[in-house]
């Protein structure tokens, strides 16, 4: 198991983020849920209903519950988000990458034109976000299982 503290940042204005930028897409099923892959960078395409979910999980909280990434599911308090079968160990290989990296570990919102309008990107990088768009909330726990 690997466990790190990851630092997690917002957009100074709502619906405001940087795009992922170019990537390899490693998974798209029916559910909408995607997973793309880049240099230092790991992210979860996920649809808005999902996305309204975690931000309940993540935000409604005073203390933020540990991301879990199960070998079937990424779990986050009472949010359980499937990862299909196909690609189980690409993405958990990838996101060890980003956690194994002696670097600092970051979460924050990006978006990309390819996966449609609302869609939003749970980003995890080993490179700090944009300066001018997101400030550092806070920190919270990542498992990798």
């Amino acid at each position: 198991m690997l466990e790190r503290e990851l630092k997690r940042h917002a957009a100074y204005f709502r619906g405001w983020c940087q795009a992922f930028g170019e990537h390899e897409s490693i998974y798209r099923d029916d559910t909408g849920i995607n997973w793309l892959t880049a240099e230092h960078q790991v992210g979860l395409v996920l649809p808005k209903p999902l996305i309204r979910s975690l931000y309940r999980e993540v935000l409604l909280h005073e203390k933020v519950p540990t991301l879990t990434f199960h070998h079937e599911s990424v779990e986050i308090g009472a949010l359980d988000i499937p990862i299909g079968k196909k690609y189980q160990e690409m993405a958990l290989t990838a996101m060890g990458k980003i956690l194994e990296a002696g670097d600092d570990v970051h979460v924050f919102v990006t978006s990309h034109l390819l996966y449609g309008e609302g869609s939003k990107i749970i980003t995890f990088s080993n490179k700090k976000p944009l300066a001018i768009i997101y400030k550092e909330i806070g920190t919270m726990r990542i498992r990798l299982e």
